[in-house]
């Protein structure tokens, strides 16, 4: 098969237990931009039935759908933006929508009224990002004011600004006070009340709430490193997080090349010496960023070989000089391990100047993903 993406099933589902384990909490597992590059129908199908997952977190209204015809038992959130229409069809399925201002909690209440079905609500509570979200304040207002018969409010949230990239938590403890001056406000103890990400489960137990949010480390990725350095301080050893998708790709064809020739587009390498490329027909269509030209490594029988030159539209060639035997057809690892060696997202990331998170999510989601 000319590009592929392996999915384990069962280091996703140890992942998810982890977290369970270590919270006690209710997990709302966050599959959001296609399951961050892992495939979303994939993602589903292993969780569908694991008491692990409490309800599913979503950025749209389409994956939302999806997760529905797939399991439709499951609550399911959206957490990203909705538009009136929108908004309709999703109050009409029954899903949770995020409320984050006055403006769409008027576009719940006349939609919900309309259709004569109850809308399911969470409250965003802006307490530092300065994304969507509404002031602590203005949030007191409108739960004094939300006494509409077709309204259920489901939960309220929050979500940390400066968590992941610091080792500092004093912006989280003061976006924690802005999201308490909230909570006593609330008209019922049934809210589920959630704040907490994958770095903030891993290090902060006074964020877990209800429930819990758990995106990036689901996948088997630290938030950060400095998230894992932290971690290790409070806990002495790690968490065995391990990464859920594998890519692969094979060799297309093989060159001999001259001692000074200049491989792929703008002429950015040239050969010190003779040398054999291969190519491997994959690019930045496909979620292989440009900015690993000439400094990422791929793996083939277990060995690194160097990316050389441009990465193209849909290929990009490596050297394999050093590696034996290699031939049209040979696997080509892009993430995942070989014997002792290993290219993960963390490493890709470094090398375009980008996080893990960015590096899994822009992966095609046209590629054939496969569940192992």
């Amino acid at each position: 098969m000319k590009t592929h993406i392996e999915i384990n099933a069962m280091n996703l589902l140890n992942n998810l237990r982890l977290f369970k384990e270590s919270t006690n909490k209710k997990l709302m597992f966050v599959v959001k931009a296609n399951a961050y590059g892992h495939g979303l129908k994939e993602i589903i199908e292993i969780t569908k039935t694991s008491p692990l997952v409490e309800q599913y977190a979503v950025d749209s209204l389409p994956e939302a759908l999806l997760i529905a015809s797939l399991q439709p038992k499951k609550p399911i959130l959206v957490l990203g933006w909705t538009d009136q229409d929108e908004l309709e069809e999703l109050i009409a399925h029954g899903f949770e929508t995020t409320v984050p201002s006055a403006e769409h909690l008027r576009w719940v209440k006349n939609i919900s009224k309309k259709l004569k079905r109850k809308a399911l609500i969470h409250l965003k509570i802006e307490t530092g990002t300065n994304r969507l979200g509404l002031a602590p304040e203005k949030a007191i207002s409108l739960l004094q004011g939300i006494n509409e018969q077709n309204i259920e409010i489901r939960g309220i949230y929050s979500h940390f600004a400066n968590v992941e990239d610091t080792s500092d938590p004093a912006f989280a403890r003061k976006q924690m006070a802005l999201f308490n001056s909230v909570l006593p406000y609330l008209p019922s103890s049934r809210i589920l009340k959630h704040f907490s990400s994958s770095a903030s489960t891993l290090l902060f137990p006074e964020t877990f709430f209800d429930i819990v949010r758990i995106g990036i480390s689901a996948y088997g990725y630290w938030p950060s490193r400095q998230t894992h350095a932290l971690y290790l301080e409070k806990n002495k050893k790690t968490m065995s997080l391990e990464p859920v998708l594998s890519w692969f790709s094979n060799v297309a064809q093989i060159k001999e090349v001259k001692k000074g020739a200049a491989i792929g587009y703008g002429l950015t390498y040239k050969t010190f010496n003779k040398a054999r490329i291969a190519v491997v027909p994959l690019g930045y269509y496909d979620g292989y960023d440009r900015k690993l030209s000439n400094v990422s490594q791929v793996l083939i029988h277990g060995v690194k070989a160097p990316v050389r030159g441009r990465i193209c539209m849909n290929m990009f060639m490596v050297e394999v000089t050093h590696i034996k035997n290699v031939k049209v057809g040979d696997r080509v690892t892009i993430l995942g391990s070989e014997n002792a060696e290993k290219v993960d997202a963390d490493m890709l990331a470094e090398w375009s100047g980008t996080i893990n998170y960015e590096i899994l999510a822009r992966i095609n989601p046209f590629i054939p993903r496969f569940v192992v």
